[in-house]
């Protein structure tokens, strides 16, 4: 193993493993959406399917010269495509502008946080096996809301207040027979819910202590989905004069996520309180019950896409040329149960398109001529029901991958750096709340020849 690529994983694991604790902490972000469920969904795709619309069932790469080799942990049936080890990270920019028509108020936030840390590798690239692990976080609950009314003629002030989220760890292994791949992840869900519920009276007449009723969820348990994808040839072409091989495949591709029931411990305080310079001080406590046990019902989701994709091959190897695909992706979140409790979610969906572009990597004439251009779309209707009019969602996406130079032609590492921006928009003149979006993701797919036996001393 080379000393950089070690050092280099070291350092990043350090890194993104502290970025993940802190972030998830000290979001920025204050959105009233992420009140619902276990918070709102973080967009945890890879950087190569949020710059194509989100196309991931049926989408793969690894297998030719210009495309990388990235770790698509949404289907783990790509695995079985690898054939070096693949370190892969991605780090998110996200800007969020909120609407709201009654109180009528524009409100904005940023916020950043790492998307993946993933790391695949083959484990017996003669038999098409590879498997993958990393971590990244599925949902986010950061919300602080403020309503003000009057009661008995005094002033009063309700703040909802809201922090945590879904993360997970997995590791999976896909498996390659002739044309089709399966494959699964497993792994562990885990998180913390933390709200409350904090009241202020403002009264010229008579005084009254601050009341707070704050609960505290954790939750965690073993998680399984699963994968395929099925690729035939459709044509293929010699060019006699340029000694070129031109080969037209189809790919399909699906998921299926099982529903979950998540072990949960929960500890609810109720207090009054009062304000100081050094914090909130507990006045009088009326109620503390712990480690109340519960269940947590996460719904399953299905994806299922195809792809049309071209490849040339001359004495240079394979590049893709182009890729185009579709894909339709249906979550049962009307089965979602908090302590057998729902929310206000309903079932959603999303269909999403994309393509991808090489100008000329077959030549290689100049550097922009092996660059990947990706775009991509989107419509949909949003898990998050607040208002009972439901959540439209639309957006586009568009990206590229940079294959970085190597420093000699002996190296054997291959970097590519895999760009996206996505502009979104959840919410139209129908709801009081409408939410419009803008996230630019960097990622980094590191590829190099690990662990293999020296033949010379």
């Amino acid at each position: 193993m080379r000393f950089v690529s070690t050092t280099l994983l070291r350092f990043s694991l350090t890194i993104l493993i502290t970025g993940f604790t802190l972030l998830q902490t000290n979001a920025q972000e204050n959105s009233p959406f992420t009140r619902y469920g276990l918070g709102e969904s973080f967009n945890s795709l890879h950087s190569i399917s949020r710059a194509m619309g989100g196309l991931s069932a049926a989408y793969s790469d690894g297998i030719n010269n210009n495309v990388g080799q990235a770790v698509n942990f949404m289907n783990p049936a790509t695995y079985s495509n690898y054939f070096m080890v693949s370190y892969d990270i991605g780090l998110t920019i996200d800007t969020r502008n909120l609407r709201s028509e009654n109180p009528s108020g524009k409100f904005r936030s940023n916020y950043f946080y790492p998307s993946y840390l993933a790391v695949g590798m083959p484990l017996k690239r003669t038999k098409g096996l590879g498997m993958a692990f990393g971590i990244r976080p599925v949902t986010r609950i950061n919300y602080s809301v403020v309503n003000r009314e009057r009661v008995a003629g005094d002033s009063l002030a309700t703040i909802y207040e809201g922090s945590g989220g879904l993360n997970q760890a997995f590791l999976g292994i896909g498996k390659k027979w002739k044309n089709l791949s399966i494959g699964f992840n497993t792994g562990f869900n885990f998180g913390r819910r933390e709200i409350s519920t904090k009241k202020i009276f403002l009264s010229d007449t008579a005084f009254f202590f601050q009341s707070n009723s704050s609960t505290i969820t954790t939750f965690n348990k073993v998680f399984l989905n699963t994968g395929f994808q099925y690729e035939f040839l459709l044509k293929k072409k010699v060019d006699q004069k340029t000694n070129v091989t031109n080969s037209y495949f189809v790919r399909l591709g699906g998921t299926y996520s099982l529903n979950q029931n998540m072990s949960a411990s929960q500890d609810q305080k109720r207090e009054t309180y009062t304000e100081s310079v050094a914090g909130d001080i507990t006045i009088d406590t009326v109620s503390v019950i712990n480690n109340i046990k519960g269940t947590i019902v996460l719904p399953s989701t299905y994806a299922a896409g195809i792809t049309f994709h071209k490849t040339s091959s001359n004495n240079r190897g394979t590049f893709q040329m182009w890729s185009i695909g579709a894909e339709y992706t249906t979550t049962q979140w009307s089965k979602y149960r908090f302590y057998n409790q729902p929310d206000q979610l309903v079932n959603s969906w999303q269909l999403k398109v994309g393509a991808q572009l090489a100008p000329d990597p077959l030549n290689g004439r100049n550097y922009w001529s092996n660059v990947n251009y990706r775009v991509g779309a989107f419509i949909g209707k949003d898990y998050i029901d607040p208002d009972g009019n439901g959540l439209k969602t639309s957006g586009f996406s568009l990206g590229a991958g940079f294959p970085i130079k190597k420093w000699n032609n002996y190296d054997r590492q291959f970097t590519i750096l895999n760009t996206a921006l996505q502009f979104g928009k959840r919410g139209t003149g129908v709801n009081n709340i409408t939410e419009s979006y803008a996230q630019f993701t960097l990622g980094m797919s590191l590829t190099d020849i690990w662990f293999q036996k020296r033949r010379y001393d």
